[in-house]
């Protein structure tokens, strides 16, 4: 199916800023998973989990100018059509938490709840309709069957390997009421005219993939998941975005991609060796110039479907 810009109502233009936002003041979370770190060339990584980028500040930057231009791009935060008297919404993979705080202001008559890995370090609150909770998907949610009107989960790409999706989907459908709705919104290895820098990249991106067990591929079809985890009235719209052309999206989209494979640095260079730092960085520096040449886009999917 091909994107449409969801109906959803156009935030003010100070709301849509697409500037790297800083967190503020940090809380103490319910964080019963203790996730020990490695440092690898000045990056915070968590040592005991699959997730492969990077778990610090410059991270959590990147993840809110993420949101804020995905949130512009597909004209709101959701597509999924809930209810909007909805009472409890779930986030899977939840980041900085800034999905949840904008979902808590939007519905002041839910219980929006985030969760993620790491949630100690998610920026505090004043909104009393949200809190967050340290968990793995893979491992079980810490939650009861049918006690979230609406879930959604977003860019897990790279925290979750191919063998886990299934069972991580059928968690988000075990907590789902009935009558209540799951959205994925994720990125695969979905590049439209491509030259050979991209290829490189992409290649270094498949083989460390084929090493740690993810497979991004898989990710164009996100409707399949929620078809075979029982759920109906499932549709899948594909988000085409150009990479650093194009105008004021592309450039955004650009420097998002940038640092997505920046973040992939550790990985490919130090933790699997397959490519000098110097030879990622020559391609990665000239990634913009190529894509711009190439008019290279980017496909982003968003899949949603009902529980009954």
């Amino acid at each position: 199916m091909a994107f449409r810009l969801f109906g959803k109502k156009k935030l003010p233009a100070a709301q849509t800023t697409s500037r790297l936002t800083s967190l503020p003041q940090t809380i103490a979370q319910e964080d019963p998973i203790q996730s020990k770190e490695k440092i690898i060339s000045g990056r915070r990584f968590l040592s005991n989990e699959d997730y492969v980028f990077p778990k610090d500040f410059p991270e959590s930057e990147r993840l809110n100018f993420q949101h804020f231009f995905l949130r512009s791009l597909l004209k709101g935060n959701y597509a999924a059509p809930f209810s909007v008297s909805a009472r409890a919404i779930l986030d899977v993979g939840c980041g900085t938490g800034i999905w949840v705080r904008e979902l808590a202001q939007e519905f002041p008559n839910a219980h929006v709840t985030g969760v993620d890995l790491e949630v100690s370090t998610i920026s505090a609150s004043s909104l009393l309709n949200c809190h967050y909770v340290s968990a793995n998907v893979v491992q079980g949610l810490p939650f009861p069957d049918q006690q979230f009107d609406f879930v959604h989960q977003r860019l897990l790409v790279a925290a979750l390997p191919a063998k886990d999706w299934p069972r991580a989907v059928s968690e988000l459908v075990r907590v789902t009421k009935k009558g209540g709705w799951v959205e994925l919104v994720d990125a695969a290895d979905a590049f439209v005219k491509t030259g050979p820098l991209t290829e490189k990249m992409m290649g270094w991106w498949r083989l460390a993939g084929a090493k740690t067990g993810f497979d991004a591929s898989q990710l164009t079809r996100l409707d399949l998941f929620l078809l075979n985890a029982g759920l109906q009235s499932v549709k899948q719209e594909v988000v085409p975005v150009p990479l650093s052309w194009g105008g004021h999206v592309g450039d955004l989209m650009g420097k998002d991609m940038l640092a997505i494979f920046g973040n992939l640095r550790a990985l490919v260079c130090t933790r699997l060796q397959l490519v000098s730092q110097k030879e990622f960085d020559q391609t990665l520096d000239a990634l913009p110039t190529e894509w711009a040449a190439y008019q290279t886009q980017f496909h982003f999917f968003v899949a949603y479907g009902q529980k009954v």
